[in-house]
């Protein structure tokens, strides 16, 4: 779906405009109540937040005008004030204010300098195009300047701007910022060619006339008769350079992202839509400079000595090795070369663990005091080599894993760039400032801050076990990025659902909510979340958003913490919980109802209702020879429901590895069941292992204490579908093999058990348990 296009509307004879006074109040009210604060444009210098343009989501249910097309575009124009009356109140316009538009008539040119470039010429169309879908008033587009009594609206630095005092310095803008000034009766939208004209015009089209890009197909555009510009005098500016989320988004391309703020990409300075930023590489590099399957049987010295003895499988490099420093330095400058269109080139490990212990490596991360020191040491090296041939470039590293900790005693080569990941243990409910759990990430990112020139951060915003999970992380976000942005990070990757297809728990939501933080992190979240709300479900908002409220309650007053991996027992989804978020989205299901769009976007929010009731979230008990599970569990109506949703909205994973539709049969028929528990014993040990869940041996029990010596009946874990007991793996990752296919007994005596299963990957996999005859073993 597109949005409809209000011109279009009006040539067809649907003018939305009534008399003055309406649509001055629905279309200036954000003006009229920042006049007394000197009118701030979304930027990191903003004097204070924007007005909330969403008002009280309870009005949006009973006042909220269904503007939709009847066919599949939408037209969502939404009311600054979402209560579809008049300010009783008006304040008095200054009388500098420009009348940019006057009952749906202007007198205004859009005028850009000699030589614009790409972006300011995409800048000037988008200006035309965003007054017109709200006003009706299509303003020319000139390269000469107009006569002189006409108002212009300037676009871009130059003579035009300059004759009026308005030249900005490049220490004001940076790479992407931009003037934006009143010279009754001109406008001056004055930034940087590479991109800050256009995202000035982008800021200007936001906060002026209230327009929201929320989805792909989803734009908000107010009408409104009059558009009234209080005097202005602001540098505007993205508080990071690099800003990005790897969500999918479905159908967005290079247009909608760079009006969401996302300049990740290839385009240079000639690029239509600004300026971008691209990695050669972005993490786990070392096998592109040096692989196993090139070297390995050659030079095993090349790769990770543990316990004695270099290995091949999940190694990494052994960085002290002089050979290896020589390979890389080469193969880099060769690629940066090959390939001079990157500003940052990327070496860091592989991802999983198995860093080098021969004795060099272990001396040097002992000198620097953290396991990643021979990595940072590295870096610094190649860093320095690759400057003296090409001082522009910088070379990128992780700190992620076993590298987090920052090196003591040495500081990162300027040219050096570091990428500090918010990893597990870390907690995403609560903020980094105030969780006792992100205590060492913190320390971590302060002294990181210190050490390096160029800190970006890697954040995830998504459970990549559960994307279905509901997951209340927002609260923390907005904090989260105000912290980063006071530590001077520079860039920063908010990674989520990445996969062909998208889906998950409030996909659409969390990306819009990102991006607008990214670009700064001072903006009221909540007037965030309500105007996104507002705008993509309408009269289901009030409902949707007790709902979100609902689940952060419960994890901020039951100090509930959450990370990349949590699973759904973590203890803030319980069965009054749910029952609760049922409810509330049957009031919201029905508060559209007759509305097919909008019933579909409800409908696929509260999928990770469905989803979250697949899983046992309550514990077991063992009656007989069988475990059951505790609390609700979803049927099979509520699988197939949730299946016939991923197919028909073309949602393909569920999990970030091994996350298909069948493999969420798999759980579902696993989990769907009470399994049989199986026993075995000796004189002092009883041992109960449940087939179904891959062998576990889930109690281990000391006969003469009667107490299990496993942590039995376990619900908050790092991962699903059950754990607790003994459990064994085929690898060392969260993605590792023969811990949750099911299995079969293949022998079964009284102090032994064999099982066997055919693991997802394809392999069959065999175990077998046996006690001791004599001891407790």
């Amino acid at each position: 779906m597109q949005p409809t296009d209000a011109g279009l509307e009006r040539e067809n004879g649907s003018s939305p405009r009534s008399s003055t006074l309406l649509p001055l109040a629905l279309g200036l009210s954000w003006f009229l109540a920042g006049l007394g604060s000197s009118w701030a444009l979304v930027g990191c210098d903003r004097d204070a937040p924007v007005e909330d343009a969403s008002g009280d989501p309870q009005d949006v249910a009973e006042e909220l005008p269904d503007t939709r097309d009847d066919g599949d575009q939408d037209d969502l124009r939404a009311d600054p004030d979402l209560d579809g009356e008049p300010d009783e109140q008006v304040d008095p316009i200054d009388p500098d204010s420009l009348w940019l538009v006057e009952d749906g008539e202007s007198a205004y040119t859009i005028v850009l300098q000699a030589g614009a470039s790409p972006s300011e010429r995409w800048a000037a169309e988008e200006l035309r195009d965003g007054i017109q879908a709200c006003t009706g008033a299509i303003l020319p587009i000139v390269e000469e300047p107009p006569p002189e009594d006409t108002p212009q609206i300037i676009l871009g630095m130059g003579p035009l701007a300059a004759a009026l005092g308005v030249e900005p310095s490049a220490v004001e803008l940076g790479a992407q910022g931009c003037a934006l000034r009143t010279v009754p009766p001109h406008l001056v939208i004055a930034g940087t060619p590479q991109g800050g004209t256009l995202n000035g015009v982008h800021r200007f089209l936001q906060d002026a006339l209230g327009i929201r890009w929320l989805t792909p197909d989803t734009t908000i555009t107010p009408s409104q008769a009059d558009v009234v510009v209080p005097p202005l005098d602001r540098i505007v500016r993205p508080a990071f350079s690099w800003r990005h989320t790897s969500y999918e988004w479905p159908g967005a391309d290079e247009a909608f992202l760079s009006r969401a703020g996302d300049n990740e990409g290839g385009g240079d300075a000639d690029n239509r839509y600004g300026e971008q930023e691209q990695h050669y590489g972005r993490a786990h590099s070392y096998f592109s400079f040096i692989h196993p399957n090139e070297f390995f049987d050659s030079h095993p010295e090349y790769f990770s000595e543990i316990g004695g003895v270099r290995i091949r499988e999940e190694t990494q490099l052994c960085l002290t090795n002089p050979d290896v420093l020589e390979i890389v330095t080469e193969r880099m400058l060769e690629r940066i070369a090959a390939h001079p269109q990157y500003r940052q080139y990327n070496f860091s490990q592989q991802d999983h663990y198995n860093g080098c212990q021969c004795d060099r490596c272990r001396a040097v991360n002992e000198q620097y005091g953290t396991d990643g020191g021979t990595q940072f040491w590295f870096v610094n090296q190649l860093a320095e080599r690759v400057a003296e041939v090409y001082p522009d470039k910088l070379v990128g590293t992780l700190a992620y894993m076993y590298t987090e900790e920052p090196p003591v005693g040495t500081e990162m080569h300027p040219n050096a760039v570091v990428w500090l990941c918010h990893m597990y243990p870390s907690c995403d409910s609560h903020s980094i400032e105030a969780c006792e759990l992100n205590a060492d990430f913190e320390r971590r990112a302060r002294a990181w801050a210190g050490l390096t020139s160029h800190l970006y951060i890697w954040h995830y915003i998504v459970n990549f076990t559960h994307y279905y999970e509901p997951f209340p992380n927002l609260g923390a976000l907005a904090e989260n990025l105000r912290f980063y942005r006071d530590l001077g990070v520079e860039g920063i990757y908010l990674q989520g659902m990445g996969h062909e297809g998208g889906g998950g728990e409030l996909s659409l939501l969390r990306p819009y909510y990102g991006m607008q933080l990214l670009w700064d992190p001072d903006q009221d979240p909540d007037a965030i979340l309500d105007e996104f709300l507002v705008g993509y479900y309408g009269r289901a908002t009030p409902a949707i958003r007790e709902y979100i409220d609902m689940l952060q309650d419960e994890v901020d007053d039951n100090h509930i913490h959450m990370h990349l991996y949590t699973n759904p027992a973590q203890g803030y989804l319980s069965d009054e919980v749910l029952a609760r978020a049922n409810d509330l989205f049957d009031e919201a299901e029905d508060a559209v109802s007759g509305d097919q769009v909008l019933t579909d976007r409800v409908q696929v929010a509260r999928m990770p209702l469905v989803y979250a009731r697949m899983f046992p979230r309550n514990g077991y008990l063992i009656e007989g020879n069988r475990l059951v599970w505790q609390g609700e569990m979803a049927t099979f109506a509520d699988y197939t429901w949730f299946r016939e949703m991923m197919e028909d909205h073309g949602f393909q994973v569920m999990r970030e590895v091994a996350g298909g539709i069948d493999t969420l049969m798999l759980l579902f028929a696993v989990l769907g069941m009470d399994p049989v528990v199986e026993e075995i014993h000796n004189d002092f040990l009883r041992v109960e292992v449940v087939p179904l869940l891959a062998g576990r041996a889930l109690r281990i029990i000391d006969l003469a204490s009667g107490q299990s010596v496993t942590a039995s009946n376990v619900t908050t874990n790092l991962f699903f579908p059950f754990c607790g007991g003994l459990e064994d793996r085929a690898g060392e990752q969260f993605d590792s093999f023969g811990w949750v296919e099911p299995a079969r007994v293949v022998s079964l005596g009284e102090t032994s058990i064999q099982i066997m299963l055919t693991t997802m990957n394809g392999f069959l996999l065999e175990r077998t348990l046996t006690l001791s005859p004599d001891e407790p073993l």
